[in-house]
């Protein structure tokens, strides 16, 4: 009687262990299958965002050393249509402007002299080839256009402070080479160059650094085919990893400005613009470096917008980024004169004393400018600067590069020739361009598409296979545990009393 009490009473523990044995197993299945689920995504954009790192024979070194987007940049120029009125008019007369173009000119950009920097960094130079577009002019490129003589005005600029026998010198130059407060060039040659004598041998008008074509004036003198100076960025492999990448460390082999009030503002830093961290996210802020303003942009979270199928973040500029009332623009007060302006920068002090001010076009965000003269409507469409970046990768697939550039006219009364200027300062707005990109080749849409699909398509096939799994082993289980339980039951309790 006891022994088949104890023998009831085993058989009764065994089904109890049976019955908690096959829950547990169930729910083993479950969270291993979910865990790896769960930390596949991670591992696989892992894998894939260590392919962004700047490598020789890396997946994307080719899209990085030779990019295959073809960037195309409008040029716009103001013509100046009343400049006799504005000189006789003593002040009551507006500037008028009439805006000519665009020229239109298809990029080709490639690096060269690659070098792989000890600490993380990649220098290169990068060259930037210029192919007109014909069929896409808004005008003739030979057509005449009435702009300020921006060498003239750099020059009177840089004569402030100078003795009397420097400012002698350059008075007597501009009666010798007859040169005039306005000229009339073909409007191609404002870009590409037109013989400006002044320039041969004056380094009182330009620092010879900054002369690229000897003899000749243009905002893109020399510039075709050509680098605009060695650059660093952080490629990836260093310790900081991906958290950098992109990031400019040095131009032109120095880690900083010399323009500017402080080392923070010195210091050149910013995104190359193509390529970003990955991870980005809408609270994330940016910053693009721009050595022809030798600064960086701060740029700010828009709007999401999908390009071609693929979601990305738009950014734009800070709209304090032009505010000289911003605290973090103070060291980039340099003149006090300028200091309490909003919406425009005043690039002097890095180009050498040239009186040149950078804006956004038709001086959008800057109506103060805009009222003082004729013939600009800003319009946020048309004028806003704005970058498209995939986040996931930190790629930048699509972007507007928006900038007007503009004479700060001043009369300079120690020179007699600048007295019948009629007002004695305004800013007078000479080109203004744009670089875009609106949707990047099909090829490396594809390459971006497979990588952003990757984690979700393995991961949802993962957990297929886990699903699948776990469905085979659980009706497994119940099989066992419903059809096959008396018997189950006789082997456990038979194991037990063998085990005895």
């Amino acid at each position: 009687m006891m022994n088949w009490f104890s023998s009831t009473e085993s058989r009764t523990r065994s089904r109890t262990c049976t019955k908690t044995y096959i829950p547990l197993q169930i729910l083993s299945i479950i969270a291993l299958g979910f865990f790896g689920w769960s930390n596949l995504d991670n591992i696989i954009r892992n894998q894939i965002n260590s392919e962004l790192i700047v490598k020789t024979g890396g997946a994307l070194y080719h899209l990085w050393s030779e990019p295959p987007i073809h960037p195309v940049m409008k040029v716009y120029v103001f013509n100046v249509t009343n400049k006799d009125e504005w000189l006789a008019g003593q002040g009551r007369v507006k500037l008028k402007l009439d805006e000519i173009g665009p020229l239109v000119y298809r990029e080709t950009w490639w690096k060269t002299n690659v070098k792989m920097e000890e600490g993380g960094d990649v220098s290169y130079d990068l060259v930037k080839r210029f192919d007109p577009v014909p069929e896409k002019f808004g005008c003739d490129p030979n057509s005449l256009v009435i702009l300020p003589n921006i060498p003239l005005f750099s020059g009177a600029a840089r004569m402030k402070g100078q003795n009397e026998l420097t400012v002698w010198a350059f008075q007597s130059a501009i009666e010798m080479f007859e040169s005039k407060l306005f000229v009339s060039v073909p409007v191609k040659d404002i870009l590409w160059g037109y013989e400006e004598p002044l320039l041969v041998g004056a380094t009182m008008v330009l620092p010879e650094e900054e002369i690229r074509k000897p003899g000749y004036f243009g905002l893109m003198a020399g510039r075709n085919m050509s680098s605009d100076g060695r650059i660093s960025v952080r490629g990836g492999f260093g310790s900081e990893g991906l958290s950098n990448l992109g990031g400019v460390t040095s131009w032109k082999e120095r880690s900083e400005y010399t323009s500017w009030g402080s080392d923070e503002c010195n210091s050149i830093s910013g995104g190359e613009g193509s390529q970003f961290p990955p991870s980005i996210k809408p609270d994330t802020r940016l910053g693009i470096f721009i050595p022809d303003i030798c600064r960086k942009l701060p740029l700010v979270f828009d709007k999401t917008e999908t390009i071609s199928g693929v979601e990305t973040l738009r950014f734009q500029p800070d709209p304090q980024a032009f505010n000289y009332l911003a605290p973090e623009n103070k060291c980039y007060c340099v003149s006090p004169a300028n200091c309490t302006d909003n919406g425009v920068f005043y690039v002097s002090p890095c180009k050498y004393g040239a009186p040149l001010v950078v804006s956004w076009p038709h001086f959008l965000d800057a109506p103060q400018h805009a009222d003082k003269v004729e013939g600009l409507t800003p319009v946020e469409e048309k004028h806003r600067f704005y970058m498209n970046i995939q986040p996931q990768m930190g790629m930048g697939l699509s972007a507007k590069v928006r900038l007007q550039i503009n004479l700060d006219i001043m009369k300079a009364h120690e020179i007699p020739f600048f007295s019948s200027i009629p007002e004695d300062r305004l800013l007078v707005p000479i080109m203004w361009f744009e670089d875009s990109i609106d949707t990047p080749p099909e090829n490396l849409l594809i390459i971006l598409r497979d990588a952003l699909g990757l984690p979700d398509n393995l991961s949802n096939g993962f957990l297929t296979v886990c699903i699948g799994s776990v469905s085979i082993q659980l009706y497994t289980l119940i099989f066992l545990y419903i059809v096959l339980k008396p018997n189950l039951d006789d082997v456990m309790f038979g194991v037990e009393i063998l085990s005895k």
